[in-house]
């Protein structure tokens, strides 16, 4: 990849405009901005650097302002919050029965398309963990069936009929479905089936309420490309990465605008790329790997067993224009290895959502990648990582059985 030079005039960022774009999580945007308060104030005592948050005064979308002085430079960081929660509550919101025509639909969609194979071939961690709801679910339909079934056959050998008998079967099995429904927010088996379902419910295409949604950001995201601000930085976890590359693609940074940065974590999208009408996905993953207004960066850590690690998105898609013209994004490994320390990897042990988070939290030994310097610090995206090449390991294979686009 060739480098570029900054395009703005300014070498050190003084005020940066930052969009996050969370993942599929229905809780919304108070527990991003204490986790960002909390584990900010915990990177800035590690590194050694002063960062402050405050709330946003006044009505409007929601956001935070982070304050810090970093190497000398005081900085403001101005961050909204991109909310989609209300779209995956109700993608949530569904009945049980619903839920297992879902899956049944989901899965079938991801045979018969090919996709579920080339995704296995990319990375099996992920995948074993995508089917981790379908294997669940079947085990609570064939165990709480065969529950309801004996307590049933078992008061018809005590001479009950079966009349009665089935009926109170059938209720038990009810009761027993409607008990593991409620206990999902231990064990996460009907969330991540919403969250594949969803993804998954027009073939791959772009569901409509979220193209909705994704318009009225880019409109916010060009307001401010044509504001003072040093930086405008799109920042998309997990699920979120998607809408973030959207965003990228579509909007429009006037010539002396400031820059245009993106920045991909734990991205999971080839679970949509891959699929047959992401046609549109496909478009925006290949006109922003295009764009030289833009810095992308993807970070991901092998370790993160939720994410495709360290797989390019444009090239495993086959959206790649080219290596000679192809710019972004840059692959680089987070180093959870490295980065966490002995106590941070224990208390992690087994905490696989948490995990998938850790991207936005703080780590106790300083590396490259400490997501508050990048969001609140006097570096833009492009000075911080936009000289480098991708980290040993990144993948740009052509995977996906699909790669038409628009």
């Amino acid at each position: 990849m060739d480098d570029d030079t900054p395009l703005s005039s300014a070498p050190v960022v003084r005020r940066r405009k930052v969009f996050f774009v969370p993942g599929f999580d229905p809780l919304g945007a108070r527990r991003y901005r204490e986790l960002y308060r909390k584990q900010g104030r915990q990177q800035a005592e590690w590194a050694g650097y002063a960062l402050t948050v405050e709330g946003r005064p006044g009505k409007g979308p929601y956001g935070w302002t982070a304050r810090a002085s970093m190497d000398g430079v005081e900085t403001e960081a101005d961050i909204a919050f991109l909310e989609w929660a209300d779209i995956v509550k109700g993608a949530m919101n569904v009945s049980i029965p619903r839920s297992y025509a879902q899956l049944a639909r989901t899965l079938w969609l991801y045979l018969s398309s090919g996709a579920l194979i080339a995704l296995i071939r990319l990375r099996y961690i992920p995948m074993l963990i995508a089917l981790y709801p379908a294997v669940i679910l079947t085990l609570y339909l064939v165990v709480c069936g065969m529950i309801g079934w004996g307590l049933a056959e078992g008061l018809v050998l005590f001479g009950l009929s079966w009349l009665l008998a089935g009926p109170f079967g059938i209720a038990v099995f009810c009761a027993l479905m409607l008990f593991l429904r409620r206990k999902d927010g231990k064990l996460y088996v009907y969330y991540l089936m919403s969250d594949y379902a969803y993804a998954a419910s027009e073939g791959g295409r772009m569901p409509r309420d979220v193209a909705e949604r994704v318009a009225s950001f880019q409109t916010r995201i060009e307001a401010a490309l044509a504001s003072d601000v040093d930086e405008v930085l799109i920042v998309g976890h997990s699920s979120g990465a998607q809408i973030a590359v959207h965003l990228a693609a579509r909007v429009t940074r006037p010539q002396n605008g400031p820059e245009l940065a993106l920045l991909t974590l734990g991205q999971v999208i080839p679970m949509v790329s891959f699929l047959p009408t992401a046609r549109d996905l496909r478009g925006d993953l290949q006109r922003a790997s295009l764009r030289p207004d833009l810095c992308w960066i993807d970070i991901s850590a092998p370790s993160d067993g939720a994410c495709f690690a360290l797989a390019d998105p444009v090239d495993v898609s086959g959206a790649s224009p080219g290596k000679d013209v192809k710019r972004w994004p840059i692959v680089v490994s987070a180093k959870f290895s490295r980065a966490l320390s002995e106590r941070q990897h224990q208390e992690l042990k087994g905490r696989f959502f948490t995990k998938h988070v850790q991207y936005l939290r703080a780590f106790e030994r300083v590396q490259d990648y400490d997501y508050f310097a990048i969001t609140a610090g006097p570096m833009t995206l492009r000075e911080r990582f936009g000289w480098r090449g991708s980290s040993a390991g990144a993948v740009w294979d052509v995977m996906s059985p699909h790669r038409d686009m628009e």
